[in-house]
């Protein structure tokens, strides 16, 4: 299912357009009358890690995470962190 949504309304209800997306819900982003992104679900098998990896700018312990993050997609768990922990945990 997708649903339209303005840049307003994704600023006013990030918590619940995040939810959503967990349940499976995609979201394409309107601006001016103009789509201009889509947020949808991450699929369980792509592969993140190595395109942050292959990038280069990020620190070895942010990859750490990513790549248990990537793992445990896969795995079908997911660890909820603010921004706030996710950054103290580096």
């Amino acid at each position: 299912m997708t649903k339209l949504i303005g840049v307003k309304e994704l600023q006013k209800n990030t918590k619940s357009i995040r939810e959503q997306v967990e349940r499976g819900v995609s979201f394409i982003v309107v601006y001016r009358s103009k789509p201009i992104f889509e947020i949808k679900p991450i699929p369980a098998d792509m592969d993140f890690y190595d395109d942050l990896k292959a990038e280069n700018i990020y620190n070895n312990k942010f990859l750490d995470k990513m790549e248990e993050a990537q793992s445990d997609v896969k795995n079908g768990k997911l660890k909820r962190y603010t921004a706030k922990e996710f950054i103290n945990s580096l």
